[in-house]
């Protein structure tokens, strides 16, 4: 065993030297990631071929599960880092060493983690050379099962979440919190855990003696995950591009599942499926739950959490920037926006605008809340509002009065205020001023486009004239306005 063991050290840390050599060369340090499960083939092909071994049927599917764990690991990585720059992981390790990177890279990442590799590739000895299994070894095998399944489908998940999100502009501050990622920010490096974690029980199971061994193993490994290149080095810097982020951080437990919200998911699985016969295990039901999150961020995509950023101009002059940010929530939809424009004659400011709203919507889409402050040459107002039984309840407060006003009520069943970033508003014929709280009534016509790939329409009404552009999917992409002096005012999509 050991001189087995030690030429499979020997192999992977020559499989170290060929991934630092391909590092150097297209000076991306992110390889190492693509060659870590391929250590564990290497490490493992090495042990198979040179040791004594009976396989028998479970061997033979420890064989294959690990095979499919690194290859598919090793793809999803490669095509992921397929034309990105370097894994920031690796780019403030090479600011930290300078110019010396290329040749230290050597022996301070890739032989250490070839290592690291091997050692928890040890896990293995025994399910591929033991004669008899032991009952209870089988338990450790489908848990190495259920781990790697977890963090396939968290995979996918993540997947079908940036591709909806590369269609978005602006999206930098969302994240994704369904499916297995409302369990565990890191579901993909818990399912890897909880995949090495059935090997280290079907291992300790089967030799006397690999107890230690197990225990070092899944010790090293729990560290790498959680401290040294995984969810502490992935995460700082997050909240501050994403600001949506620590409010994730908070409620979802950073690498192990909230046992809570697990057994939640798996007594709605139960309900939503009352006729079921037959039960595969708990943890298939967990995978279901995580499959039709999958499924649901592919139906979101009608509607998906989503944000806009428009650069604004006033005929040839650039005056400022109107950002939405659309983000999903249990009970519907939450809309904050943001609105600033300075005009400015000679470098002196003739006209400044600011105005922040933060709106409620249910599944429907129907107005439940609304909060905004606005602030036009220095002068304040303030509108609050909520949905009640016999309509829409306003409350309006100009910063110079120190009393309330009492709040209005508007008889609406489903109000949306001017909602562009929704398809909803070209039906409406009545819409309420998220500045002053006022119901207006609109027109909406239909008008033709120069451009084959978007949709052109009018919304007019007292005091306004707005054309608005969307993309033949729905999405919003243009808008523009003629101001009450003749002035143009046009949005423009940020790219």
């Amino acid at each position: 065993m050991i001189w087995a063991a030690g030429l499979a050290a020997l192999l992977t840390l020559l499989n170290s030297v060929i991934a630092w050599r391909l590092a150097a060369r297209y000076q991306c340090a992110s390889i190492a990631d693509v060659f870590w499960p391929l250590h564990h083939l290497v490490s493992m092909t090495t042990v198979l071929l040179l040791m004594p071994q009976n396989l028998s049927s479970a061997s033979l599917l420890t064989v294959i599960l690990v095979m499919l764990w690194g290859v598919r690991l090793a793809t999803h990585l490669s095509i992921r880092q397929a034309g990105v720059e370097e894994d920031p992981r690796y780019q403030a390790i090479r600011a930290g060493i300078g110019a010396d990177f290329d040749r230290k890279s050597l022996y301070l990442i890739f032989i250490p983690q070839a290592l690291m590799a091997w050692f928890i590739s040890l896990l293995l000895i025994p399910a591929l050379t033991a004669a008899q299994w032991h009952p209870l070894a089988y338990v450790g095998l489908l848990l190495s099962c259920a781990g790697l399944l977890w963090e396939i489908v968290a995979d996918l998940q993540l997947s079908a979440f940036l591709k909806m999100r590369a269609h978005q502009a602006s999206s930098d501050s969302h994240v994704l919190t369904r499916g297995l990622w409302s369990f565990s920010r890191h579901p993909n490096y818990f399912g890897e855990w909880v995949f090495w974690l059935g090997h280290a029980i079907t291992a300790a199971l089967l030799i006397n003696g690999f107890l230690i061994v197990s225990l070092a193993a899944m010790g090293l490994l729990t560290f790498l995950l959680l401290r040294f290149t995984g969810v502490a080095r992935s995460e700082p810097g997050i909240a501050d591009k994403r600001p949506d982020y620590a409010a994730y951080q908070a409620s979802v437990p950073a690498f192990f599942p909230s046992p809570i919200k697990m057994w939640c998911a798996l007594a709605q699985s139960a309900q939503q499926a009352p006729n079921t016969k037959h039960q595969l295990g708990w943890w298939l039901l967990l995978f279901a739950v995580g499959l039709a999150g999958h499924a649901d961020l592919a139906r979101a995509q009608g509607l998906p959490a989503q944000s806009w950023f428009f650069d604004v101009r006033i005929d040839d002059k650039d005056v400022g920037f109107h950002e939405f940010n659309l983000r999903r929530v249990p009970s519907g939809y939450t809309m904050e926006a943001t609105v600033e424009f300075r005009y400015k004659i000679l470098g002196v400011t003739v006209f400044s605008y600011e105005h922040a709203v933060n709106e409620r919507y249910d599944a429907d889409l129907c107005l439940q809340s609304i909060s905004s402050e606005t602030k036009t040459n220095g002068k304040s107002q303030s509108l609050n509002g909520r949905a009640v039984t016999e309509g829409f309840a306003l409350t309006a407060q100009p910063s110079a009065q120190p009393s309330t006003q009492p709040a209005t009520s508007v008889d609406a069943n489903c109000l949306l205020t001017f909602a562009y970033w929704t398809p909803k508003l070209l039906s409406q014929s009545q819409i309420l001023n998220g500045q002053t709280g006022e119901l207006v009534d609109i027109v909406i016509t239909t008008e033709d486009s120069a451009d084959s790939d978007q949709l052109l329409y009018a919304l007019t009404g007292d005091n306004i004239d707005v054309r608005l552009g969307y993309d033949e999917a729905g999405n919003w992409r243009t808008l523009d306005s003629t101001l009450q002096n003749g002035r143009l005012l046009s949005y423009r999509l940020r790219q």
